[in-house]
């Protein structure tokens, strides 16, 4: 088994300006399935937040946020160093409108 001394965690939160199930944000939701796959396969991935449905966009991490807001999105994984995640995020993964890789 391999041991780190050191780990980098990365951590998204955003605002969302329509609800999940909006026009808008189709492509958004059709992407995460074939994102996050590529993510747990890159060289370096150790592990992410999610819920039981693999992605975290049930996650309510800020009850507070509640009102006009369509509600918060949180994104967060481990990787093994910068250049793990610079490596995936610079990978070219992209997907088309239906969320599939490409």
């Amino acid at each position: 088994m391999t041991t780190w001394t050191t780990l980098l965690a990365q951590v998204n939160i955003g605002r969302m300006r329509e609800p999940l199930d909006s026009p808008l944000l189709a492509d958004f939701v059709a992407a995460l399935d074939p994102v996050n796959a590529a993510a747990d396969a890159a060289p370096g991935f150790i592990w992410r937040l999610q819920t039981e449905d693999g992605n975290a966009i049930a996650v309510h991490a800020f009850e507070w946020d509640q009102g006009p807001s369509a509600g918060v999105l949180v994104n967060m994984s481990v990787w093994e160093s910068v250049e793990a995640l610079a490596a995936y995020v610079y990978s070219g993964v992209r997907t088309n409108r239906k969320g599939d890789a490409a």
